[in-house]
């Protein structure tokens, strides 16, 4: 049978993973926003084209795509490790 949508939302780790992945998205804008900024202001110093900021957009977005996979990981690894503690398994016969 299928949980009810009142039981499945009235677990706090559902929103827990919702806003934490919301904030990494917020995150991922700032910082590649910060980078074309920074690419922006050397543009505006060297008086050149767009280069720099361009160069700095996907700097910032490789460094985040970065720091994402590693967070993705790092879940995973304790999704797991909550689910091992969850359900020992006896393995002593």
């Amino acid at each position: 049978m299928s949980v009810s949508k009142k039981k499945q939302f009235a677990d706090n780790s559902y929103y827990r993973g919702a806003f934490r992945w919301m904030g990494i998205g917020i995150e991922f804008c700032l910082v590649v926003g910060l980078f074309c900024l920074a690419g922006y202001g050397l543009d505006q110093w060297e008086g050149t084209g767009p280069g720099w900021m361009v160069i700095g957009f996907f700097v910032g977005f490789g460094v985040m795509l970065y720091l994402i996979i590693r967070r993705a990981h790092q879940s995973d690894d304790e999704m797991n490790a909550d689910d091992e503690e969850a359900n020992p398994q006896n393995n002593s016969q």
